[in-house]
């Protein structure tokens, strides 16, 4: 038996059983991608899946679930006799008994719990009991008039259920910030799709290999849209050299592509657009052109890294396993990248571009 805590979840009020069961859902579907068939039973406070222990790895990488415990299930005047075979072998420094009581109907409470079945390991075994720093923690929750033993509890994801606060559509590169984003907002409820602007290169390849990693977190394989990047900024750099504004092209780069991502989510009954962006770390990432990039694509852009530092998405990408697929990111010398980048630029500049491009059929 897998025994899943949740937490936020839990005091959802009016929507808590909804995104019970959209967890229960999304965890069952996730093992059944990986060829687990299982079955789940709700109670309060925790979720009871029938299935094998490597099932826990799993589980606890779907959004929504706080830990998992492979434990085994059984009465409580079992324990003592389940314990002798289980814990032969081992020889630990120090041990502790951990006891939650989620049935208050039961008669003993935690610490009589941890007592007694502390008292048996020591006169069983012989070891050192260490409340603060054990090498071996012994976990025993009472639910339903059953009792769980376990001997590990696997962090999980946290969050809420994907799929609980609607679809969203990422810019998703090669690189390590666009993934760390997409995790974040799978991680508080949304569904995603992923839109990317290739720019060949073997770029594709890695975004799609970034994307097979983010389905582990996923609950059903996530869409991949890819765009011919210079399809769509040909003629926002025409117009740019024309009028001898070139400086402006990482800026309109980035409009583009939020461009022709908020038709995809018009398309798809998405409700926002995600990027990686972190607030001055490049050039299109100055508050000035963000502000610029924004106001012209008049539709939600959601930034979740935009307050975080380099080490801190760096830190998540290795986390969740999207790090590693950065390292295979061929290096993409832009040909459309101009000499001088405009980082400060004037609104009404910015303006002038979007009333040229829009005069000639471009936007």
């Amino acid at each position: 038996m897998i025994l899943v805590r949740y937490g936020e979840i839990a005091v959802k009020r009016g929507k808590r059983r909804e995104f019970e069961r959209r967890l229960v859902e999304n965890i069952l579907a996730a093992l059944e991608r990986k060829g687990i068939k299982a079955k789940a039973r709700l109670i309060r406070g925790r979720i009871l899946i029938d299935a094998p222990d490597e099932a826990a790895e799993i589980i606890a990488k779907v959004p929504g679930v706080v830990s998992v415990s492979p434990a085994r299930e059984m009465n409580y005047e079992e324990v003592p006799d389940y314990l002798r075979e289980a814990l032969k072998g081992l020889n630990p420094k120090s041990f502790k008994v951990e006891t939650q009581r989620l049935d208050k109907a039961f008669l003993k409470t935690s610490v009589e719990v941890n007592r007694e079945i502390g008292a048996f390991i020591v006169k069983e075994f012989g070891w050192k009991v260490d409340l603060e720093n054990p090498e071996l923690t012994i976990g025993i929750e009472i639910i339903k008039g059953k009792a769980y033993v376990f001997f590990e509890k696997i962090k999980g994801v946290g969050g809420l259920p994907v799929g609980t606060q609607g679809k969203v559509v990422v810019l998703l590169s090669g690189g390590i910030d666009s993934p760390v984003a997409a995790f974040l907002m799978m991680k508080r409820g949304a569904e995603i799709m992923a839109v990317h602007f290739d720019q060949g290169k073997h770029a594709k390849e890695v975004v799609e290999k970034t994307v097979e990693i983010l389905n582990d977190y996923s609950p059903k394989d996530i869409e991949l849209i890819v765009e011919n990047h210079f399809e769509v900024l040909r003629p926002y750099v025409a117009v740019l050299s024309r009028i001898n504004m070139r400086e402006w092209t990482c800026v309109l780069c980035k409009v583009a592509m939020l461009r022709r991502a908020a038709e995809i989510a018009r398309e798809e009954g998405a409700l926002g657009i995600v990027t990686g962006d972190s607030l001055g770390q490049v050039a299109s990432q100055t508050l000035a052109n963000l502000y610029f990039e924004t106001m012209s694509v008049r539709f939600p852009v959601h930034r979740p890294l935009l307050g975080m530092d380099k080490e801190e998405i760096v830190k998540i990408a290795r986390e969740i396993g999207t790090y590693q697929a950065f390292l295979e990111y061929p290096y993409c010398d832009c040909p459309f990248r101009p000499e001088r980048v405009v980082t400060q630029g004037k609104y009404e500049e910015f303006l002038k571009i979007l009333d040229i491009l829009e005069k000639e059929g471009i936007i």
